[in-house]
């Protein structure tokens, strides 16, 4: 047998480093992000070109609030993009404008105007207008991008909403989303996912609310039934995925005032669009809160599908990264003022219990059957979560109290009922991601 040659022997050495080099490098290439197409309205469209309603009357021409799309690009940028940004206006000859590439969110667009433009034929004279020219130009750079997208929002409705219409009115809504489908779908591949945003609650804002509780009442069981019509219609449909954005608006009419972790957001308009505020200085539009609501319910429909799901904001990084918020001011407000009361109990503990900050207390109250009680503070069990666990060593034992041994009465105390003869008790409690 002959020795291979060491000259040999170290080219293929070379050539082994080299090509372990390549799949190195390969396996740190970083995935591309999730590109989304939307179809939609001023909700969509970027709110640094909104500034009637999204920037200050102090600046009435700088936003400071931002919508879905700037966010998710703020604070996700390697992982979603609508393509190419465009800063200033004109920038595209279509109804786009500006702003982001696969961004067709057009201010006051209703999805009737949508279906009049994806269908309508123009001849040669009706180019000569140049609305029309815009709307045949939108239309083919639209169809000209859906190869280029991972999926397709289609959110639109909340102009074409009257709190005054009936059913059968509202249904017309419905019909014009499916026609918008129809298109995006025949202009697109069969598997391509298209998710169909529910028509947002325009009764829940301060401009179009109801004074008449009973015809607020109706009026919000009426969208409830329209975007019921569009789940059962457009959900039912191949590769389509519904984004609950009506979950937002009752979410707001529900929960008065709107919180996040214990943040308190005032409902009312504000002419300076302060950051804890639900709505834009217009009464109308959603503020940045509402909007990373919004996007999370976007994204909720995106990781249903998306080979790399994309993490939805947390509580914590709306009111930190987002709104420039302390997270933790509901405790903070709280301890204000108030020194060491000496009873040995965490500052957050106390909070959530609803204790004196300025009194000595007992976390628990004891029975004669052997039984323990405690009341929480159900503003502060916005804030962090409250656990109750158990030991009868004092030990490495610590489990929590059994579902079946504790009991919570109508005012909100909580019963605890021995398991053993003797137990121990400690909270657990931690704030809210």
């Amino acid at each position: 047998m002959n020795r291979p040659a060491r000259g040999n022997n170290s080219q293929l050495h070379q050539v082994m480093r080299v090509a372990v080099a390549v799949l190195l490098s390969y396996a740190h290439v970083e995935a591309a992000p999730f590109r989304l197409l939307a179809i939609g309205d001023s909700l969509t469209e970027e709110y640094r070109f909104e500034t009637p309603f999204s920037a200050p009357d102090s600046k009435p021409l700088d936003a400071n609030t931002k919508n879905w799309v700037e966010l998710l690009h703020s604070h996700r940028p390697a992982a979603f993009s609508m393509g190419g940004y465009q800063p200033s206006l004109g920038n595209y000859a279509d109804f786009r404008n500006a702003g982001y590439e696969y961004n067709y969110g057009v201010p006051g667009f209703k999805a009737e105007r949508w279906v009049e433009l994806l269908y309508r034929s123009y001849s040669f004279a009706d180019l000569l207008d140049p609305e029309n020219a815009l709307a045949a130009s939108t239309r083919f750079e639209l169809r000209g991008d859906l190869p280029s997208v991972d999926a397709v929002l289609i959110f639109v409705g909340g102009n074409d909403l009257s709190l005054a219409s009936n059913d059968a009115q509202n249904d017309a809504i419905r019909v014009f989303i499916g026609r918008i489908h129809d298109f995006v779908r025949a202009n697109a591949t069969a598997d391509l996912p298209i998710i169909v945003g529910t028509v947002p609650d325009i009764g829940s804002t301060p401009a179009e609310k109801l004074a008449d509780a009973q015809a607020a009442a109706l009026a919000r069981q009426r969208v409830a039934t329209l975007n019921a019509n569009i789940i059962a219609d457009l959900g039912a449909r191949a590769n389509t995925h519904m984004a609950r954005i009506d979950r937002v608006t009752d979410r707001i009419a529900d929960q008065v005032p709107l919180h996040v972790n214990g943040t308190e957001f005032t409902y009312a308009p504000d002419s300076e669009n302060p950051p804890l505020h639900t709505f834009c200085k217009d009464g109308f539009h959603p503020s940045t809160v509402s909007q990373a609501l919004i996007a999370n319910e976007i994204l909720a429909a995106v990781n249903r599908f998306a080979p790399a799901p994309i993490p939805p904001f947390t509580n914590r990084e709306i009111l930190t990264d987002i709104l420039g918020q302390n997270a933790d001011q509901p405790l903070i407000d709280y301890m204000a003022g108030a020194p060491d009361d000496g009873d040995g109990l965490p500052a957050l503990l106390e909070f959530l219990l609803g204790k004196n900050p300025l009194a000595a207390d007992s976390p628990l109250m004891f029975s004669p059957d052997g039984s323990a009680s405690f009341h929480p503070s159900p503003d502060a069990l916005r804030f962090a979560d409250l656990g109750v666990l158990q030991s009868e060593t004092l030990g490495n034992d610590w489990v929590r109290v059994p579902d079946e041994n504790k009991q919570e009465l109508p005012d909100g105390s909580v019963i605890i009922i021995p398991s053993a003869a003797k137990l121990f008790y400690k909270f657990e409690a931690v704030p809210k991601p």
